[in-house]
């Protein structure tokens, strides 16, 4: 289990995370929603120990993160940030082969090879295989990056639980990769056991995709539970300053929709 205890995360005199307790289980995924500025990305930086706590602490399967061996948690834990900058002229194939560094020492460059084509089969990016990463598109280059980070963690490490952690993956993808990348992560977290926190802002994919839903607000824990307990009106309205309608998603059991309601400025 991923798991955050108490942490309070802040810049100067502000509180950019106030007392947040949560945690991500193998097997399931957690989508964490809030509206802009409530904490989201600092929550995944501070969940993958990019950003330290001021008070409380991460534990990953048992153990602080800050006494985990760099080598071993970059086999177990893979991190997908909002944007990866990368401006020299590597092919698509060389940066989706960087993922499999941390496995390099076992010296099977076959294994590598069939590890990599199976990841950029399941993001559809094998077209690009020998296109400069740097004129793909950014939702393109987002895949590309999904692959990379699906390489590094996509054998078992012994028994451990691994974790995928992505920070608002569909932000530049169209419809069909939007669903696409969150199925991915889906289909990974039932496969393999692994824990999966996306940061996302679209509560229906939250809703369709999540076992849970953790709301922020503010960098306070609003609410945290299954998509069905946490997306109510009431609370949407309060967080986001914006009156929906909860109804019954039509393809999917005990999934709610939230619908947005029209401005009248807008008829």
């Amino acid at each position: 289990m991923l798991e955050a205890r108490k942490i309070v995360v802040g810049i100067g005199g502000k509180r950019l995370l106030d007392d947040i307790t949560l945690c991500v289980k193998p097997g399931e995924v957690l989508a964490v929603v809030g509206p802009n500025g409530a904490g989201k990305s600092t929550l995944l930086k501070t969940m993958c120990g990019d950003l330290k706590p001021r008070h409380g602490f991460i534990t990953m399967n048992g153990t602080e993160l800050d006494d985990w061996p760099v080598a071993e948690l970059a086999r177990v834990r893979g991190v997908l940030p909002q944007n990866s900058t990368l401006s020299f002229p590597f092919t698509v194939l060389e940066v989706v082969a960087m993922g499999r560094c941390p496995h390099r020492r076992n010296g099977d460059p076959a294994h590598d090879n069939a590890i990599i084509r199976q990841a950029m089969a399941l993001t559809d990016t094998e077209m690009f295989v020998d296109r400069i990463y740097t004129t793909l598109s950014g939702g393109e280059r987002q895949r590309v990056q999904l692959a990379r980070v699906l390489t590094q963690i996509w054998e078992p490490v012994g028994d451990l639980p691994r974790y995928l952690l992505l920070d608002e993956p569909t932000s530049a993808l169209d419809l069909a990769h939007q669903h696409s990348v969150l199925a991915i992560a889906r289909r990974f977290a039932d496969r393999f056991q692994a824990g999966v926190l996306a940061i996302l802002h679209d509560l229906n994919l939250a809703a369709l995709y999540a076992d849970r839903i953790a709301v922020l607000h503010s960098g306070r824990l609003m609410a945290f539970d299954s998509p069905e307990r946490v997306l109510d009106a009431d609370l949407i309205k309060e967080i986001f300053g914006y009156p929906v309608t909860i109804a019954v998603h039509p393809t999917k059991t005990n999934c709610p929709l939230v619908i947005p309601h029209l401005l009248r400025n807008a008829e």
